[in-house]
């Protein structure tokens, strides 16, 4: 078996909602802290990829994808996010107006499991935790992708 599935237009799509699984039950699993945190950076890295896999998916509509990217009020986010995880330090103009913040907090749940909260400075000033800003990203993601499906109905599909 491939580590790349290159015939399956919905792999890195699929990857990205099993990591999103694992994100929202980190009680379930017992996400450490450490392991909670190298999954928020990949699941930036899994959404930001699924531009590139639309992208090939759709050839004709590429335009259409990095507008919808651009316009957007969470992807845009998840791109600076993605491109400050690869590089360390953002390597291109922004895409939105968030940044990262010292800011934490500390959830706790039944039977005291707790994590840490991640907030990002939002371009308006206000502040909002990484998992609602990745659930809205993919709420985004998830738009785009259906209204790329629904359009085409298969015409630029491998």
């Amino acid at each position: 078996m491939a580590l790349i599935d290159q015939e399956n237009p919905h792999d890195n799509w699929f990857e990205a909602l099993e990591l999103w699984s694992r994100l929202s039950n980190w009680i379930h699993y017992r996400t450490s802290e450490l392991e909670f945190k190298h999954q928020l950076k990949s699941m930036t890295i899994f959404l930001w990829n699924e531009k590139d896999w639309l992208k090939e998916q759709y050839p004709s509509r590429q335009a259409e994808v990095e507008n919808y990217i651009n316009e957007s009020d969470y992807l845009s986010i998840v791109g600076d996010l993605a491109n400050t995880v690869k590089h360390r330090r953002l390597s291109r103009k922004a895409r939105s107006d968030a940044a990262q913040t010292d800011f934490f907090g500390r959830v706790t749940v039944n039977q005291g499991h707790e994590r840490r909260l991640y907030f990002i400075r939002l371009g308006s000033g206000q502040c909002e935790e990484i998992m609602s800003i990745l659930t809205k990203a993919l709420d985004e993601l998830t738009a785009l992708r259906h209204s790329l499906m629904a359009d085409l109905k298969g015409e630029d599909q491998e």
